[in-house]
């Protein structure tokens, strides 16, 4: 029995869907932060990045968040982040519906959160034993003064068939 019930509204879980012993698959970022590009890449905190090996076949729930700072940023027009999970290997994609997006606020010279993003949850499914997802960033046009700092950043996914 498939536990995902397609909806209009996509999908459906019941209590009994996810097993308090799943596998589960997480990284926690650790290091420096990553300063966005205008290119999207993995967001590289030097210690541990935001990326998981799925070692198991079957269907996740994949979950990500990502702390998004500025630091000392000067933008004088409102600038796009784009945030993305991205499998890396066994033909690499961007996972769908598996982006998050917002505005930068116009500011001089300022430090402080600006965001704290949550990628929609991810239903994914692979045959394979060793998928690669990974967390990747990046800023339509770099501010003038400062950078745009991903600070704190997490991925997990739960086996839930």
């Amino acid at each position: 029995m498939n536990k995902l019930n397609p909806s209009s509204s996509g999908f459906r879980l019941s209590p009994g869907d996810i097993n308090p012993g799943a596998t589960t698959f997480a990284a926690y970022a650790s290091g420096i932060v990553y300063a966005l590009t205008a290119t999207s890449a993995l967001l590289d905190f030097g210690t541990t990045d935001p990326s998981i090996t799925i070692a198991i076949p079957g269907t996740y729930i994949i979950n990500a968040r990502i702390r998004v700072d500025y630091n000392a940023a000067t933008f004088a027009a409102v600038r796009t982040v784009t945030l993305k999970l991205r499998r890396t290997n066994n033909t690499a994609a961007d996972l769908t519906n598996g982006s998050a997006a917002f505005k930068t606020e116009i500011i001089t010279t300022l430090t402080y959160t600006g965001e704290i993003v949550s990628i929609p949850l991810v239903i994914y499914t692979t045959l394979n034993s060793d998928d690669i997802i990974q967390i990747f960033g990046s800023i339509d046009v770099v501010p003038s003064a400062g950078s745009i700092d991903c600070a704190e950043a997490e991925i997990i996914a739960v086996k839930i068939n």
